[in-house]
Parts: structure tokens; sequence; C-alpha cells
């Protein structure tokens, strides 16, 4: 069995890779929003919303969780 130490390291281990894995994907996700709308709308969103979509994508920042706050909701889920 895993210790809590080593636990945590592997979701420190994670995050960081779906960090890597989410900026990779940054310039997918507009086409990928888009494409979403239009099946849900069936038409495609307005130029608008898309190039507001596409600015905050650009401009937002992965923040992946916190290795100490989850070992310690790891611990209380496990103890009970």
């Amino acid at each position: 069995m895993a210790t809590l130490q080593s636990a945590k390291e592997k979701y420190a281990r994670k995050t960081a890779n779906a960090a890597s894995a989410w900026n990779s994907q940054k310039g997918n996700m507009p086409g990928r929003y888009a494409e979403g709308v239009a099946r849900f709308l069936g038409s495609p969103p307005s130029q608008r919303v898309m190039a507001n979509y596409a600015a905050g994508i650009q401009a937002a920042q992965y923040r992946g969780g916190d290795p100490e706050r989850w070992a310690q909701g790891y611990a209380r889920a496990m103890s009970s």
C-alpha cells in the first residue's frame, strides 16, 4: 500500500502533467467549443462570442490542485 507521502507526490506529478497537457491544447479549445455550441444550438456561435472565448482561453492560466490540501482530504476519506 502506498504511503500518504508517495500518494501526494503522485498527485503533484499528475497535476504537473495536466498543466502541460492543458497548455498544449489551448489552440484547439476555441474550435472544439464552436463545434459543441453548433451541435447543441444548431448554429455556430457569433464571431463576437468566439473572439471573447478565444481571448479568455489565451489569457487563462492552468491552476493545479494543492497537494497538501489534497493529502488532508485523502487522509480524511481513508480514515472514515
